[in-house]
């Protein structure tokens, strides 16, 4: 997951994120969150593959 600690890691983390942005005028906002989740979600991947590498090694 994200290294950041501040950044959201449940459902209702994300979903409260969600609602804040959307209630917020604020675009740099939305940007903010479709920013963390694209990093959480490159994370997430990055240790799939992690994992499948290793894997294949042994």
């Amino acid at each position: 997951m994200s290294k950041n600690p501040g950044t959201p890691h449940s459902v209702e983390e994300w979903a409260d994120r969600i609602r804040t942005v959307s209630s917020a005028s604020d675009p740099q906002a939305a940007r903010e969150l479709a920013s963390d989740i694209y990093r959480v979600a490159q994370d997430d991947l990055d240790a799939v593959r992690a994992r499948a590498e290793f894997e294949r090694e042994e």
